[in-house]
């Protein structure tokens, strides 16, 4: 990757976006050659931490008990416990919603079964079942580094795309968010398969990076 030719198109995507009223975020887009995206060799399904950040913030859902639900409550405004977990799967579309509301979950340990059983059929089609987290954890240290990862997750076509950042954040921060990005991918899928690398604001235009 040539990153001073990928750093001025970076910059490129940032001046030319449209204004909005919100702040957009920056996607990733890559496409894939000359493997089967469908062979577990190259699925990806995992995620990966942004060292730059989002540059915006998104929801952690947590489930938990306890004083972890407590403490949770500091760092997140979807916190569920086993009771509530259970009343709100009686109703599908308060599920979606909760589900809509947050970008990723985690959960204390031995709440995942009662999860699995209610929330499964909502959260894992959105590849959002939550991690297991120690009712001891430290969620001040936990929640804002989950808030800074991303999925990673292939489909049916020979792409991907994944967000790196937000208007605001500088290229400099973007290309690294892009490096950690493609530093990850390329565990299960050689540079040499990456085709094409396209970024774009939310409502902008995608701007080829090769």
């Amino acid at each position: 990757m040539d990153e001073s030719s990928v750093l001025e198109k970076i910059g490129v995507c940032l001046e030319n976006k449209p204004k909005k009223k919100f702040k957009q975020s920056i996607e990733l887009g890559l496409g894939f050659t000359g493997i089967n995206i469908q062979d577990s060799t190259y699925k990806l399904n995992t995620t990966v931490h942004l060292p730059k950040g989002r540059g915006k913030e998104v929801e952690v859902g947590v489930f938990a008990d306890g004083d972890m639900n407590v403490n949770a409550q500091k760092h997140s405004q979807h916190v569920l416990n086993k009771d509530e977990i259970e009343s709100y799967a009686k109703t599908k579309a308060k599920m979606r919603k909760h589900a809509r509301d947050c970008y990723s979950f985690i959960a204390q340990p031995d709440l995942l079964p009662v999860i699995g059983k209610t929330w499964g059929v909502v959260l894992g089609t959105r590849g959002k079942m939550p991690q297991p987290v120690p009712p001891n954890a430290d969620l001040s240290q936990v929640i804002p580094r989950m808030k800074d990862t991303v999925r990673l997750k292939t489909k049916k076509n020979p792409s991907i795309h994944v967000p790196v950042g937000s208007e605001g954040m500088t290229a400099e921060d973007i290309l690294e968010n892009i490096k950690a990005v493609l530093d990850e991918i390329e565990k299960k899928i050689p540079r040499e398969h990456i085709q094409t690398a396209y970024v774009k604001t939310t409502m902008g235009e995608a701007v080829r990076l090769w």
